[in-house]
C-alpha cells in the first residue's frame, strides 16, 4: 500500500512539476538574443537580379554604383547610393528588396520591414515574392518579432517556395528556443 501511495505521490509531484515548467515556459517567448542568433545564421544577402538582366544597359548611374557596393557588401554605402535615385515605376518592387536588405544588414530593422513588405506587394513573380517574404521574416527576427516572423515563414512552407527547408528549420528553432522542455526533448532524440 505504501508503495502504491508512494507512485501516486511521485507521478502527482512530476505532473505538478511537469504543469508548472510548461505553463512558465509557454508564457515565454524565445528570447531575443536567440532570434537574433538564428538572424545570423541565415541572413546571406540575395544575387544581383538588376544588373545581371540582359537588358540593363547603364552602367554609370546611382543604380548601378548601388548595385556595385551592394554586390561587394558594403551595405551602408549602397544604402547612401540607393537612396540618391528614384527608380522607375517597374523597377520599384527591385529597389525596395534591395534597400530593404542594405537597411536590414545596416541594423535599420523598422526600415527594412518597411522597404521589404513593400517590395511583397510589388512584386508580381512567385519566386520573387517568396524571396521579399523571406527576407520580411528574417527582418522579423533580427527586430524581434518572433510571431510575425514565424507567420511568414509558415507561409513560404505552405505555398512550397524554394525557401521552404530553411523556413521549416528556422520555425523549428524558434519553437525550441521559446520552450525548453521541447529543447531538452529534441537533445535526447537525437
Amino acid at each position: 500500500m505504501k508503495r502504491i501511495i508512494k507512485t501516486v505521490l511521485t507521478l502527482v509531484l512530476v505532473f505538478i512539476l511537469f504543469f508548472g515548467t510548461w505553463f512558465i515556459t509557454e508564457r515565454l517567448r524565445a528570447p531575443e538574443e536567440s532570434l537574433h542568433t538564428i538572424y545570423k545564421k541565415n541572413i546571406t544577402p540575395c544575387m544581383n537580379y538588376w544588373t545581371t538582366d540582359p537588358n540593363f544597359t547603364d552602367t554609370n548611374s546611382h543604380q548601378a554604383m548601388a548595385m556595385r557596393l551592394y554586390d561587394a557588401g558594403e551595405f551602408a554605402l549602397a544604402l547612401e547610393a540607393f537612396q540618391q535615385f528614384e527608380p522607375a515605376q517597374e523597377e520599384e518592387a527591385l529597389y525596395n528588396l534591395y534597400i530593404g536588405i542594405c537597411y536590414l544588414k545596416s541594423d535599420f530593422d523598422n526600415l527594412a520591414i518597411t522597404h521589404l513588405l513593400q517590395s511583397v506587394e510589388l512584386f508580381t513573380s512567385f519566386d520573387r515574392i517568396q524571396l521579399s517574404k523571406w527576407y520580411l521574416a528574417l527582418a522579423y527576427l533580427k527586430a524581434g518579432m518572433e510571431k510575425d516572423a514565424t507567420k511568414i515563414l509558415e507561409e513560404i512552407v505552405e505555398v512550397n517556395a524554394p525557401q521552404k527547408s530553411q523556413a521549416k528549420a528556422i520555425i523549428r528553432e524558434i519553437d525550441y528556443s521559446s520552450n525548453p522542455i521541447k529543447g531538452l526533448m529534441m537533445v535526447f532524440s537525437d
